[in-house]
């Protein structure tokens, strides 16, 4: 019985608590093989503080530390922030790690100098250390590696156990840094897809209510851009197409929801182009994110640099057609063209144009694009990604969770 056998001691060490990784620790902690303990270097999710992205104050609205054992390391977690190499510096993450006897720590990635002290310990224990990200072998296309961070990188891969493997794109990441098939384990790249499904199960009225809120008040489909207001994920390409839509007499809404560098300009745009039908919701906090997305008709994501793209999951889970630029780390695992959405090429306004337009003019096939999104993601889910942790931790198939 699995409860007779000796559990796995995992530790996973990572800068702060983030809302697409808690439901993770939530899972592994019900694993009856496995006793987890997760290490952060910052509060700054829980406690609130600037985030450069959102251009303002951010503090989840989800419950972020129940669930699992955790614990904030280092005397100023209470005060750092989560960018920069040297802010995970904290010298106790090595003796946290080393005096843990775990059997396995995991580490997410190698930009933070509090990993480097945990793979250290976990080295000098004998655990067994796996590494994590959504890394996007697509993005290094156009930066060539200096010699100095090929050779850290190299040798940080090689200190690995094992990499939990996100998807296609991650993977060949690795193959990218040389690091030996033998060593990838598939850990799919997930969110809580129950949770989104369930708070994204709107009844008509709900529905008719939210939408409403943004100023949608008839039945044209409701196209959702859902994310940072920055360049590189193309919120201006957007509105430029959904703009020539509308000048095409297409019927349909287009709705902003987010915030960031670029919100003066885009609602500039707006006011210059008073033809075109666009709402703003400002920041949408996680725990409304379901209802925005299920309220809405197709999801349209077209940028340009994501390492994966984990919105484009949540969109699939509440059953959204999807839009989503080609060169975005999920593309090869949860896009399938003319099957659950369509792919758009960098700064390819024509191309965005004409699947927004195919799509706001074809009911028909918006339902079935909605269902094979459903069916898609509910393959690639926390089972898929526990899975390959219990993988890489030595574990087989468990017997219950």
């Amino acid at each position: 019985m699995a409860s007779a056998r000796k559990k796995v001691r995992l530790a996973i060490v990572v800068s702060h608590p983030i809302q697409y990784y808690v439901p993770l620790y939530r899972r592994l902690a019900l694993d009856p093989d496995i006793d987890l303990k997760v290490y952060y270097f910052s509060d700054l999710s829980v406690r609130g503080g600037f985030d450069e992205g959102f251009g303002g104050d951010v503090r989840w609205d989800i419950d972020l530390m129940s669930g699992y054992a955790s614990e904030f390391v280092g005397k100023d977690y209470a005060v750092n922030g989560v960018s920069g190499f040297m802010t995970s510096a904290v010298p106790a993450i090595f003796w946290k790690i080393a005096r843990g006897h775990y059997d396995v720590v995991l580490v997410s990635g190698y930009a933070m100098a509090g990993n480097l002290l945990a793979l250290a310990a976990a080295r000098l224990t004998g655990a067994r250390v796996l590494t994590r990200s959504d890394s996007n072998a697509e993005l290094l296309r156009d930066k060539p590696q200096k010699l100095g961070k090929t050779l850290f990188v190299k040798a940080f891969f090689a200190a690995c156990s094992a990499m939990l493997v996100s998807g296609v794109r991650n993977r060949e990441f690795y193959r990218y840094w040389g690091v030996p098939e033998r060593k990838l384990v598939d850990a799919a790249f997930s969110v809580d897809n129950d949770r989104f499904a369930a708070d994204g199960a709107l009844t008509q009225p709900e529905r008719a209510a939210l939408r409403a809120s943004w100023g949608c008040t008839d039945d044209r489909p409701v196209m959702v851009f859902a994310s940072k207001f920055m360049a590189r994920k193309q919120p201006l390409l957007t509105m430029q197409a959904a703009l020539q839509l509308a000048r095409e007499g297409v019927p349909m809404h287009l709705v902003m929801a987010g915030s960031g560098e670029q919100d003066r300009e885009l609602r500039e745009f707006a006011t210059a182009h008073p033809e075109l039908p666009v709402h703003f919701t400002g920041f949408v906090n996680q725990g409304q994110m379901p209802a925005l997305l299920a309220a809405s008709d197709v999801f349209v994501f077209p940028s340009t640099g994501e390492p994966w793209g984990l919105i484009v999951n949540e969109a699939m889970a509440v059953g959204l057609p999807v839009v989503v630029g080609e060169r975005c780390g999920c593309v090869p695992d949860l896009v399938r063209q003319g099957q659950n959405g369509f792919l758009v090429g960098e700064g390819d306004l024509a191309g965005l144009v004409h699947a927004m337009r195919t799509l706001a003019t074809d009911a028909g096939l918006r339902a079935r694009m909605a269902q094979a999104s459903r069916d898609i993601i509910a393959h690639w889910g926390l089972a898929e990604t526990v899975q390959g942790v219990r993988e890489a931790c030595g574990l087989g198939l468990p017997e219950r969770l």
